[in-house]
């Protein structure tokens, strides 16, 4: 017999579908999971008894599950949401977002710190620590009860090693090996993933983009990055660089990928908020690291003001919608993507900037994609995050019912 139809894979595969056909539902008669997987009542029954022997699942008798009848009750199994937990973590220059959802990816808390921690790794990592700490005390969550954790980080993030090689807008960052750092906190597996690359996860998973095969999802604030999934599957890169945009040397008078002063790339220097700013007068873009959250901040007031009728703000909004249009349409003509998806705290401007990217967009690409906001805002990452951490508990307990996208 080939491996491919062995014994142990076809049981494996038979539990994959029990488990999908129960999670997200009440208790279920072993004859309602035959219905919806097509399996035979004895392998129905022998995939849950798997799934119960591993904790996934529990028999109840039929009128728990809210289901009477006549006669002798008969046994209904019902999925274990809460047999463990996953944790996503959303960690930024000046915001820590941790979730804590169950085995059904709902999220049953959430503990956010804004605030300037990033002056150093160690600061940053001991403000994770501390935000983890308070969100499973109120949640009432044992460490121990934590199946797995994911972090999303800026920066680059090497595919093989996980570690973080590249984040100009964390100090010394690099030199924090964050999955090793957060491993003396947990026993369960910790996996370190870039944020942009979580938030068009999330955004395929709960957002926008549900069920589209190839989307872009640009990260559109202080910087500016992208996420990547190419049919059905996330996009990384060789070396964990796919979706740097921010580093395109596509406008006029940029050569070379070397960051300013301020660290930012060549695009992102001329299309973040600071740019923003900079084309509406309001003051010269500053360059500290600790002004980006003003920026963003100051940003939105442009937005606000190009709203209310003033024609220096409507102008400058578009001057740098003309200069991401530049940038995307190198995306656009590489990849073709079905959807481009804006987040971040420039896509806050609203329709009138999508407007704007669309005109801008016209004459530069073949065909037009859809272009829309997420739907998920500055959430995006820690559900990203969420979801990647609920593949790994899944891809170990029952690898056929994993996403592949998220692995």
């Amino acid at each position: 017999m080939q491996a491919s139809s062995s014994p142990a894979l076809l049981r494996e595969i038979n539990c994959a579908k029990v488990f999908a056909a129960l999670r997200g539902r009440d208790a279920l008669r072993l004859t309602e999971i035959g219905e919806l997987t097509g399996l035979s009542r004895p392998t129905v029954s022998q995939a849950s008894e798997q799934l119960v022997a591993g904790g996934l699942a529990e028999y109840v008798e039929e009128e728990a599950a809210d289901q009477p009848r006549i006669g002798r009750p008969a046994r209904a199994v019902r999925f274990r949401r809460r047999a463990g937990y996953v944790l996503g973590i959303d960690i930024g220059p000046h915001k820590i977002l941790a979730m804590l959802a169950d085995l059904t990816g709902s999220v049953v808390a959430k503990k956010r710190r804004d605030d300037d921690f990033a002056s150093s790794g160690q600061q940053v990592l001991a403000a994770v620590r501390e935000t983890v700490t308070s969100l499973l005390k109120e949640a009432g969550i044992a460490r121990h009860e934590v199946w797995s954790v994911t972090v999303g980080t800026p920066g680059i993030v090497d595919p093989h090693t996980r570690a973080v090689t590249f984040a100009p807008s964390l100090p010394d960052w690099n030199e924090i090996r964050l999955a090793d750092a957060l491993r003396r906190s947990f026993s369960a597996p910790i996996q370190v993933e870039n944020d942009v690359n979580l938030a068009v996860i999330a955004e395929r998973w709960l957002g926008v983009a549900t069920g589209v095969s190839t989307v872009v999802f640009i990260q559109w604030g202080a910087r500016v990055g992208a996420g990547l999934v190419i049919g059905d599957r996330l996009h990384r890169g060789a070396a964990g660089m796919a979706g740097e945009i921010g580093y395109l040397s596509v406008l006029d008078g940029q050569a070379g990928v070397v960051p300013d002063e301020s660290g930012l790339g060549p695009l992102e220097s001329r299309v973040g908020a600071g740019a923003i700013i900079e084309a509406a007068g309001s003051r010269r873009r500053r360059g500290r690291r600790a002004d980006r959250r003003a920026e963003e901040t100051d940003a939105t007031a442009v937005f606000a003001a190009a709203r209310a009728g003033d024609e220096a703000a409507a102008q400058a909004i578009d001057e740098v919608a003309a200069r991401l249009a530049r940038g995307l349409s190198a995306l656009l003509l590489v990849l073709d993507p079905e959807m481009v998806v804006l987040g971040g705290g420039v896509s806050t401007a609203g329709p009138s900037l999508l407007s704007a990217i669309e005109r801008h967009i016209e004459p530069l690409a073949l065909a037009k994609p859809l272009l829309t906001l997420s739907a998920l805002g500055d959430e995006a990452t820690a559900l990203g995050a969420v979801r990647l951490a609920l593949t790994d508990v899944e891809d170990r307990l029952l690898p056929a019912a994993t996403d592949p996208l998220a692995r």
